[in-house]
């Protein structure tokens, strides 16, 4: 048996065998995403920003920075 303290539990676990591994199994996802539609989520809204590329997320991101600093700046006048 290999020492826990010395090698940690990656290399405990990286030297089981496979069949020996135990992985947490997730729920199906379909569950989750119910439940969050059932709370109120708009999963649409996040499909259709998950559909766009990074760079189109972080350009429209900064759009809508620039417009509440602008909205914050007009609220100090």
């Amino acid at each position: 048996m290999v020492d826990v303290r010395r090698h940690g539990r990656y290399n405990l676990v990286m030297s089981a065998k496979p069949e020996q591994r135990t992985r947490k199994k997730r729920p199906p996802a379909r569950d989750a995403i119910q439940e969050a539609i059932d709370y109120g989520i708009d999963v649409s809204a996040l499909r259709d920003n998950l559909a766009r590329t990074p760079a189109e997320r972080l350009r429209r991101h900064q759009i809508a920075l620039d417009r509440m600093r602008t909205l914050q700046k007009a609220k100090r006048l």
